[in-house]
């Protein structure tokens, strides 16, 4: 199972291209980042970026995650809204109940 912080780290960081920016923009030290994406590759036993100094390239099993990722965040919105729906209607229904109970 993988942690949902460190997948969205990776995320932004391939958003950001900057270990600094990333753990900027998600109150992180520099080093949590760093152990985010290892661990991440750990698991998954593969490489997801290739380091260049400051910058980083994402590599090809980076982009099938990146691409699960967002995959991931459109299921999550739609239960989201789902589930909106559902307690919105269900307390109408409870309402309505209590009426005619």
């Amino acid at each position: 199972m993988f942690n949902t912080q460190h997948l969205t780290t990776f995320k932004a960081l391939v958003e950001k291209g900057s270990f600094t920016q990333t753990a900027k923009l998600l109150g992180l030290t520099q080093p949590a980042v760093s152990q985010h994406i290892q661990k991440l590759e750990r698991g998954l036993g593969e490489p997801l970026l290739i380091r260049h100094g400051r910058t980083t390239e994402v590599t090809e099993a980076g982009r099938v995650l990146l691409q699960h990722i967002k995959e991931l965040e459109v299921c999550y919105e739609e239960f989201t809204a789902s589930w909106q729906t559902y307690t919105t209607t269900k307390a109408s229904l409870d309402v309505e109940e209590n009426k005619n109970g």
